[in-house]
């Protein structure tokens, strides 16, 4: 994050795999990742949190890819 922060590129977060922990420990992850998150000016506000085996959060990172083509 240091890195695409000092070349001034934003950046989207996504955790993947989210299937693998534990729903409590899943909202510590995200609860820690968006946390740091905010000492980094480049990076989107928002997490994406997926599973493909679940199918998980897969729909909005598509739309957000999407969005990023439009603009």
């Amino acid at each position: 994050m240091d890195l695409l922060d000092r070349a001034a590129v934003s950046y989207q977060l996504v955790l993947t795999k989210a299937d693998k922990l534990k729903p409590g420990e899943l909202a510590k992850v995200e609860s820690k990742t968006l946390e740091d998150s905010l000492r980094h000016g480049a990076a989107h506000p928002e997490l994406v949190v997926t599973s493909a085996v679940l199918g998980e959060g897969i729909p909005e990172l598509r739309a957000r890819l999407a969005a990023l083509t439009e603009s």
